[in-house]
């Protein structure tokens, strides 16, 4: 990494961590860009080089969490829902913080919307099998996949994560495997 981008990576930390820490004070309807920038200590020529509004801040901030959630983790080679639910949910409670502030703020939509588009690409990119990925029904599982794990963990940020993370998999994990049937060793049943 470049200093340039170094710089521009310190930046957008700054901003994160303001705009965090502001959002536990007030409403995040409330928040200016004036105040967020004097918070982070950065100029508004900096914000706005690499934003357009506040809301892309934590647009990125997901997409950011997302690549470290891909980099965590080995590629599947079948789909072990016990396994897939405890790593998600051990990731995400290491970020509940954030995940119950941006509830708090009533930014659900948000939050909704950011796992969602990375959870969809953390699947594909775990699938092992490189014949599985090509497939066009990868679409149709992805979307399946990561729909049921975000309701699942948004239903644990309605309730104020207080599960730990591992009782939590093995409970989605029991409940789901009484209604499907396990798929063992591939990802479709010949």
């Amino acid at each position: 990494m470049n200093g340039h981008q170094k710089q521009k990576e310190q930046s957008r930390q700054m901003m994160e961590e303001a705009l965090f820490a502001l959002m536990k004070e007030k409403n995040y309807g409330q928040i200016t860009i004036s105040e967020l920038v004097k918070r982070a200590d950065v100029s508004r020529r900096t914000f706005y080089r690499l934003y357009e509004r506040k809301e892309d801040i934590i647009y990125f901030y997901f997409e950011k969490l997302c690549r470290d959630y891909s980099s965590r983790y080995e590629t599947l080679n079948s789909y072990d829902v016990e396994k897939v639910a405890a790593e998600y949910f051990l990731f995400w409670y290491q970020h509940r913080t954030f995940l119950l502030l941006l509830h708090k703020n009533n930014l659900d939509d948000m939050l909704y919307y950011g796992i969602i588009r990375g959870s969809m690409e953390v699947m594909k990119k775990r699938i092992g099998d490189e014949k599985l990925r090509k497939m066009p029904e990868l679409e149709y599982f992805a979307d399946y996949s990561a729909g049921g794990f975000i309701n699942l963990l948004y239903r644990w940020i309605l309730f104020g994560m207080k599960e730990n993370p591992e009782e939590y998999a093995a409970s989605v994990s029991h409940a789901i495997l009484q209604f499907v049937r396990p798929v063992r060793n591939s990802y479709a049943q010949s």
